[in-house]
C-alpha cells in the first residue's frame, strides 16, 4: 500500500509548529556545568560551614564565660573558708582576752585588800605615843569603804589627842572620829579609855623615791 503525505512540510514540520517554553537563566544553570560543582550543593555547604563556625563560636563563648564563672566561685569560696577561719580565730582571740580579764579581775580583787591591814595597823601602831596602848581593833564597816574602831588606853586625855593628830597626818588614814573617852582604873592605876572610828584611805598611786624629799 502506498501511503501520501498531503502536508508540504511533513511530520516534522508539524511537530515544530508546538511552542515550546524557554527554562530560565537561573534554572538553567543550575543544572550544572558538567564538571560536578552544583551552586545549590555549594550553597548548602557554605551555610552548613557558617553554622558550624557559629555554633562552635557560641561553644566557644559559653565555655569561657563557665570557666571564668567556676575560676570565681572557688575564689569566692576561698575567701568564705578563709574568712570562716579568721572568725573562728578572732573569736577564739576574744574568748581568751576575756578569759584573762577575768583572772585579772580575779587577782585584782585578792590583792586589793591584801596589805590594808599591814599598812593600817603599822600606821596605828606608829601614831601611839608614850603611856597609850590599844585594847581592841575590830572592823565598824568592810572594804572598800573600810571602817575600824580602836579602843585604847591612855595616861591623860592628851596622849589621846596626839593619838588623833599623828594618825590624821598619815597617807593611809582618811578620817578619825573620837567617840568618847571615860576615865577608868587599871590595875589600880588611873587611866583614860577612849574609842576612834578610823577611815582607811587607799594609799597613793605614785611616791617620790626615798631621799628625793625636798631635793
Amino acid at each position: 500500500m502506498i501511503e501520501v503525505n498531503l502536508h508540504p512540510t511533513g511530520g516534522k514540520a508539524r511537530r515544530s509548529r508546538t511552542p515550546r517554553l524557554a527554562a530560565p537563566a537561573w534554572l538553567g544553570s543550575g543544572r550544572g556545568s558538567g564538571d560536578g560543582r552544583d551552586p545549590w550543593t555549594l550553597a548548602a555547604l557554605v551555610a552548613f560551614g557558617l553554622a558550624v563556625l557559629a555554633v562552635g563560636g557560641l561553644w566557644f563563648t559559653q565555655r569561657s564565660a563557665r570557666t571564668e564563672v567556676d575560676a570565681r566561685l572557688e575564689e569566692a569560696r576561698a575567701d568564705s573558708t578563709r574568712l570562716a577561719d579568721l572568725r573562728v580565730l578572732s573569736d577564739s582571740l576574744t574568748a581568751r582576752e576575756r578569759e584573762i580579764q577575768e583572772r585579772l579581775d580575779l587577782v585584782r580583787g585578792l590583792d586589793e585588800g591584801r596589805f590594808v591591814w599591814p599598812h593600817l595597823l603599822d600606821e596605828l601602831a606608829r601614831a601611839l605615843p608614850e603611856y597609850t596602848w590599844l585594847t581592841a581593833v575590830r572592823v565598824s564597816t568592810p572594804l572598800p569603804d573600810l571602817k575600824v574602831q580602836v579602843d585604847g588606853l591612855a595616861a591623860n586625855p592628851l596622849a589621846i589627842t596626839r593619838f588623833v593628830r599623828n594618825l590624821q597626818e598619815s597617807e593611809y588614814v582618811e578620817q578619825v572620829r573620837i567617840m568618847g573617852s571615860q576615865q577608868a582604873e587599871v590595875d589600880n592605876v588611873s587611866a583614860h579609855a577612849f574609842k576612834v572610828v578610823v577611815t582607811y584611805a587607799d594609799p597613793p598611786e605614785t611616791r617620790a623615791p626615798a631621799g628625793t624629799e625636798g631635793s
